[in-house]
């Protein structure tokens, strides 16, 4: 695996092959953004946005049927108070997004990109175990 990724190939192609490298199960959408399936079984996609030179982290979790807005609003409140690295919120109202951006601009070094991944889910997943109380996420 190369080392640094000049800011040319910082491409969906090229860095779907580091995570590949890198033993993670992954893959491209039809919409050309990258699908990694951890070993839990979260699935967590990795969007280039090349205008703004930005890796952009998402991973989205489903609310089960009894949480209700103000709960929903509530965890979300907890979430973006305690936790640094995601931002989480709620594009509708069975959705919980949590997202994380990582410029790439003359470059990234492939351990950046897949160890930023690993990094997204520990945070994301943790955080949701620790400040969901309620059981309100999926």
């Amino acid at each position: 695996m190369e080392n640094f990724i000049n800011e040319d190939k910082v491409t969906p192609t090229h860095l779907l092959q580091l995570f590949k490298n890198a033993l993670m199960k992954a893959s491209l959408d039809e919409d050309n953004d990258i699908r990694v399936t951890t070993g839990p079984g979260s699935l967590f996609l990795l969007e280039v946005l090349s205008e703004q030179k930005m890796l952009k982290y998402v991973s989205l979790f489903g609310f089960k049927k009894h949480a209700n807005t103000s709960e929903k609003l509530a965890l979300l409140n907890k979430l973006n108070s305690g936790i640094i690295l995601s931002r989480f919120s709620m594009p509708r109202e069975d959705v919980l997004l949590s997202e994380y951006f990582l410029p790439y601009e003359e470059g990234i070094s492939s351990y950046q990109v897949v160890n930023c991944l690993r990094l997204f889910e520990r945070v994301t997943t943790g955080a949701i175990r620790q400040y969901d109380t309620s059981d309100l996420v999926k």
